[in-house]
């Protein structure tokens, strides 16, 4: 994994800021767990997504670097729910 890598992680989800997205969280070896919200913001080294849960809006943040360890996996809710690398 290098900078250059992360910047380029970083960049694409600057680019996503505002849209709404589905993201998977790996919980284990069989467990994940499949969300959807909007990118709220970025930083240096986090973004927030807003996720709203039966009424309940909660703030959740992810390192860049969750996306490249496939941690978490993000997709453009689009017609072809593009994946964020």
């Amino acid at each position: 994994m290098t900078a250059n890598s992360v910047a380029r992680v970083k960049g694409l989800v600057e680019g996503c800021v505002g849209q709404k997205v589905k993201f998977k969280v790996r919980k284990g070896k069989t467990r994940s767990h499949i969300s959807e919200g909007v990118i709220a913001d970025t930083y240096p080294s986090v973004f927030t997504v807003h996720v709203d849960n039966k009424g309940l809006r909660r703030v959740v943040s992810f390192n860049y670097i969750d996306i490249l360890t496939n941690y978490v996996e993000f997709f453009i809710c689009d017609e072809e729910e593009t994946k964020i690398v």
